[in-house]
């Protein structure tokens, strides 16, 4: 029994049985034959050849994308390790512990042909795939229905959806001192809780609340008080920070911010039935391009020619049927950036008097009015009086000074009551004042 070709050196032969030791593969053809003869039929040599399998374990997975987008499609590429005779290897993906493709070369090559064996696995990126392992397998056939696995490697899949730019909703002008909420929205995120949304008003990070809905929508709100007029410039961005890719999407808005006080309207509170009377209308602080007009229900009234851009001036000349009727001062300002005019406007009602009637009215006004008067009058007077009485010591209201007939009650005797009295000019008392005083508001007791 002979083993060829040439190997005997590494081989033993004991009981007609040959096992070799080969201490390092160095070629990939290793055809082994095994001849046996048998002297007593026919001296014919009986041989079996068998070929021994030769391979590397230099299995590789081609780079890709850290974090797929998803609905895209992408590539997962294996390169296979060399094996002799090629029609031996199994090259597999699986997914989990599935098989999802195996390639197996059918077409024998020649021991030098160096040609890898490649499996190309393509899929579409989705939220289902976020996580998932892939992994590629070698394995040997063994020509006896088993297999024999002699390399694999895996890769976890990280997937995301970021399709659009931050999309800002609200971007009217603002109008100063007033309050203004920002909203920018963020569609289809995934991982929602992986992205980061930032409100800037001129490079200065302005603090956002944040919101997802059930559809992987983000919205991020922030508030901010305008103080100057003009345009001004806001940044939402979203970014992934914490995420295997470095993503970020911004969207830019220049907003107006404008000045705009509410329209007055003056005129008299009671108008006479067929005598002209003069309304105004006008607004006192603004910024911009302002029509102003005053209407009567739907009809504009005209404007004399004094009138100016923030006043105008109309000569109403009412009727009786006027009265309970609506004048409204309309304010339209139009922004320079903006094409929808801003409308304010104030409301009076008109009340209107017949003549008769008025000077009820005016007689009885006055007469509220002249009461009024006199009472004040009166109460200063009265006021100024006992002021200056106290300080003078004309009338001692508090220690009133008896007359000379009155006599001063004696201890133990019951008081009676003093009337104020007048005090009487005596010549002869250096320490006594003049006699009543006109000015004086107390009437003295005779």
């Amino acid at each position: 029994m002979e083993l060829k070709p040439g190997l005997n050196k590494y081989c033993n032969n004991v009981n007609n049985s040959i096992t070799c030791q080969i201490p390092t593969v160095k070629r990939w053809d290793l055809p082994m034959v095994c001849s046996v003869l048998c002297k007593s039929v026919s001296n014919t040599p009986v041989e079996n050849k068998t070929v021994i399998i030769v391979y590397n374990r230099d299995l590789v997975i081609a780079p890709h994308p850290k974090a797929m987008e998803i609905n895209k499609t992408y590539q997962l590429n294996c390169t296979g390790p060399r094996v002799y005779p090629n029609t031996k290897l199994h090259l597999k993906w699986l997914r989990g512990s599935k098989v999802v493709k195996s390639v197996h070369p059918t077409e024998q090559k020649f021991p030098d042909d160096v040609t890898p064996v490649v499996n190309i696995l393509n899929l579409n990126a989705s939220m289902a795939e976020d996580g998932q392992v892939y992994t590629c397998l070698a394995e040997l056939d063994l020509d006896t229905n088993t297999t024999k696995e002699i390399e694999s490697s895996s890769v976890t899949l990280q997937t995301y959806s970021f399709p659009k730019p931050p999309r800002i909703l609200n971007r009217k002008p603002i109008e100063v001192n007033e309050e203004a909420t920002l909203e920018c929205e963020v569609q289809n995120v995934y991982p929602a809780e992986k992205l980061t949304v930032t409100w800037f008003h001129n490079e200065e990070e302005l603090k956002p609340v944040t919101k997802t809905s059930s559809s992987h929508d983000i919205w991020a709100t922030t508030t901010w008080t305008p103080q100057d007029t003009g345009l001004t410039e806001f940044t939402c961005r979203a970014d992934f920070e914490d995420y295997p890719l470095n993503l970020t999407r911004s969207a830019n808005i220049s907003i107006e911010v404008y000045v705009f006080s509410e329209p007055v309207i003056q005129a008299s509170l009671t108008i006479i039935d067929g005598k002209p009377v003069n309304i105004t209308c006008s607004v006192f602080n603004v910024s911009g391009e302002l029509q102003l007009t005053l209407k009567n229900g739907n009809m504009s009234l005209p404007s004399e020619s004094s009138s100016t851009e923030h006043t105008i001036y109309h000569t109403l000349h009412p009727k009786m049927e006027m009265n309970g009727q609506q004048l409204t001062c309309v304010a339209k300002l139009t922004l320079q950036n903006h094409s929808e005019p801003i409308v304010k406007q104030q409301n009076i009602t008109l009340n209107v008097q017949s003549e008769e009637s008025s000077w009820v009215i005016i007689i009885v006004g006055f007469s509220i009015v002249g009461a009024i008067i006199i009472i004040i009058i009166m109460a200063i007077i009265c006021y100024c009086r006992i002021d200056r009485a106290r300080k003078t010591g004309e009338y001692n209201v508090l220690n009133p000074t008896p007359s000379r007939n009155q006599e001063i009650p004696r201890v133990n005797e019951p008081l009676d009551i003093f009337p104020l009295q007048e005090v009487i000019s005596n010549g002869n008392d250096n320490n006594s004042q003049t006699g009543p005083n006109n000015n004086s508001c107390i009437t003295p007791v005779s």
